[in-house]
């Protein structure tokens, strides 16, 4: 049944990102917010569909009242729909145009038609579970409603900014209604956490002085200096930390997932004896080791997840325990130009090391990947703290500088075939398969991150059967790795076990 919940309450948060996606759309206008909210639908929809189709697949039942607290939920969805007509209609959009809702209806709508009923069958249903502890359900009830205010005033607060809402009397008195709320909520939740509870809490939740500050202008009536986007993207990083915090305390009710965290807890050592073996953690004094992973979190993102989006403000920093990530840049006709293809021991995204700016890229997932976050502001106050870590930071700023270096000049300065074969011994001495290379991720990746189209990259490939290679999917079967030799470069030789039993040129 916390399976459900989950479902549920990732539901809850898909609209509360949608409800004010939409609000900053019709705020600004622009395509970047106006792809924003395609996303926001497309989730929501995706999530509706899971949660309606939950009970076919589950292999556990429902008592009498869990039954009747579900059945509820088509009837929320489809009221729903049916006053958001609007929704159905953009998804045929293919450029900006006008969306048939006011600006100021926005809140209104999504939060009476759908929020507050899906946060009210989330906590009959989490109350319907037996094994569930009733002071704890109590608690993360007032957690939910407590992150839902926060998202009424993202939403709020754009719509502020696009109506110049902040020097109207009203708008102040329900901004500041908004606020008191947030406190009370977030007073009950901890009276009635369990200690476990709290724990959880106060190892994840971090105080943001920048919004606490434009709450404190507002709260006198002054114009915050900020604009939507930027605001948008500030309460965003709050409610996303207020997410994942609901998600474990969700977890918690769950004593099945409980003895599974007790049964991983080895697992999560031996990833972190591995992250300490990255050359960026390594040395690391152990006060520094601890905080890093005190404020960190570790998920599992499936293939096609996107991490973030450039523009976005850079608030965390990932470090890539497992799997591929795809480093890209959007054009304007609406294609992709990869340029970084990142593995285990790799950061994403190197430039929130120093500064706090915007993503220059986009990151999605290529194949399912294991990723370490901590938020950026945390990680640049020890980087003035412990001097180790400073200079692991620079050290690796200057290797993938220069492995993103010669990415670019092997693409201005080789063929077409020559690049596929650099890219295919780059796998060859990676891999340490003796007679096989393993195409790490698709072909039209690989295509783009060689700087060419995948027809291209095709029949490079085809080319070298000729040399005795077999193509077969996504596996190259070699007969001589001396045939590639030929497209090896000094940085390539540097790792090859081959280097000193071959005639090689860079000994």
């Amino acid at each position: 049944m916390n399976k459900l919940l989950i479902l549920l309450c990732q539901c809850i948060h898909a609209f509360q990102k949608e409800r004010g996606s939409l609000c900053l759309f019709l705020s600004t206008n622009d395509d970047y917010s106006f792809n924003k909210l395609l996303r926001a639908f497309k989730k929501s929809d995706e999530l509706i569909e899971e949660i309606l189709n939950y009970k076919k697949f589950s292999p556990i039942g429902f008592n009498s009242e869990q039954e009747a607290s579900y059945q509820k939920l088509s009837k929320i969805f489809s009221s729903f729909k049916s006053k958001a007509e609007f929704r159905n209609n953009i998804h045929s959009v293919t450029e900006i145009e006008k969306v048939d809702i006011q600006i100021q209806d926005v809140i209104p709508l999504y939060t009476h038609s759908i929020l507050v009923h899906l946060t009210y069958v989330f906590t009959e249903m989490a109350l319907f579970e037996p094994d569930n502890i009733p002071y704890e359900i109590s608690a993360l009830s007032n957690f939910v409603n407590w992150k839902e205010r926060i998202g009424r005033e993202r939403a709020l607060g754009v719509l502020g900014f696009a109506l110049n809402g902040f020097d109207s009397e009203q708008f102040n008195h329900d901004f500041k209604i908004l606020l008191g709320e947030q406190k009370i909520n977030k007073r009950s939740f901890l009276a009635l956490a369990s200690k476990r509870q709290k724990n959880i809490f106060e190892s994840k939740f971090e105080p943001m002085s920048e919004i606490d500050s434009l709450r404190s202008q507002a709260e006198v009536s002054e114009n915050p200096n900020i604009n939507a986007q930027n605001w948008f993207s500030l309460v965003t990083e709050k409610m996303e930390m207020m997410h994942d915090i609901e998600m474990q305390l969700i977890q918690l009710m769950d004593k099945t997932k409980a003895k599974k965290q007790l049964i991983n807890k080895e697992l999560l050592d031996d990833e972190k004896s591995l992250i300490l073996d990255f050359p960026f953690f390594r040395n690391l004094s152990e006060e520094t080791i601890h905080e890093l992973f005190r404020l960190s979190n570790s998920r599992t993102y499936k293939k096609g997840s996107l991490l973030f989006l450039e523009g976005e403000q850079a608030s965390r920093i990932f470090v890539i325990i497992s799997g591929w990530v795809k480093i890209y840049k959007s054009t304007a006709n609406g294609n992709e130009t990869v340029e970084q293809m990142l593995s285990t021991g790799n950061l994403v995204i190197e430039t929130s090391l120093f500064s706090n700016e915007k993503y220059f890229n986009s990151a999605q997932i290529s194949n399912e990947a294991k990723l370490l976050s901590f938020p950026a502001s945390i990680f640049r106050n020890l980087l003035n703290k412990d001097l180790a870590l400073a200079l692991n930071a620079l050290k690796y700023l200057s290797q993938t500088s220069r492995n993103y270096l010669n990415q670019i000049d092997n693409n201005r300065l080789k063929s077409s075939k020559e690049r596929v074969g650099w890219f295919l011994l780059k796998q060859f001495i990676e891999q340490k398969n003796p007679n096989t290379i393993l195409l790490p991720y698709e072909k039209t990746i690989i295509a783009s991150l060689l700087d060419m189209k995948p027809e291209t990259f095709s029949r490079s490939l085809q080319s070298f059967k000729k040399q005795g290679m077999k193509s077969e999917k996504h596996q190259i079967q070699i007969t001589d790795i001396k045939e590639l030799c030929h497209y090896c470069d000094a940085e390539l030789s540097k790792n090859c076990q081959f280097k000193y039993t071959h005639d090689c040129k860079f000994k």
